[in-house]
């Protein structure tokens, strides 16, 4: 399902990043010691996000572009009622799409999300929804967020594929 992002989607993508990000530096940001380990749940969800939203069809294609729809809907109700600004369209990102290996691996990044999601504390949780929440919506854009998909579905692909032709 191909949706185009709107200024408020981005808005709306934002907002997960910005207030985990605020979170995170202001109990690190003072302290000697960062604990960056705090930040791999949003990181792993953004990077789902960003492989979901290059699915082109089937159940996730569907799913994330369900996720941008909201994303636009709600961002445009909100960049209008805070600030009266008019919503307009985003360019998105030009990303290959996944070839059958990298679609493979895809499957399994969520298959593993599935198979632990008992055992990941309700933290967590949040953190990787959020994040992929953010990646299905800022990931795919033209600007810097889109620079996370032209470097990470090209190596997903490759990946994929050779593991594909080594089996």
């Amino acid at each position: 399902m191909n949706v185009t992002l709107t200024a408020g989607g981005i808005l709306t993508g934002l907002a997960p990043l910005v207030w985990y990000g605020a979170r995170w530096a202001k109990t690190n940001l003072k302290s000697k010691t960062k604990n960056w380990k705090e930040l791999i749940p949003l990181a792993y969800g953004f990077t789902l996000g960003i492989l979901g939203a290059m699915c082109v069809g089937g159940l996730l294609g569907k799913l994330f572009g369900r996720i941008r729809q909201t994303s636009n809907a709600i961002g445009n109700k909100g960049l209008g009622t805070t600030t009266g600004a008019a919503d307009t369209a985003v360019a998105g990102a030009h990303v290959q799409p996944l070839t059958t290996g990298g679609s493979i691996l895809v499957v399994l990044a969520f298959l593993a999300l599935i198979a632990l999601w008992k055992k990941i504390n309700k933290d967590d949780i949040r953190m990787i929804g959020s994040g992929a929440f953010s990646g299905s919506t800022v990931g795919t854009t033209a600007g810097i967020g889109g620079t996370g998909a032209l470097a990470l579905v090209p190596a997903v692909n490759s990946l994929g594929d050779s593991l594909l032709n080594s089996i």
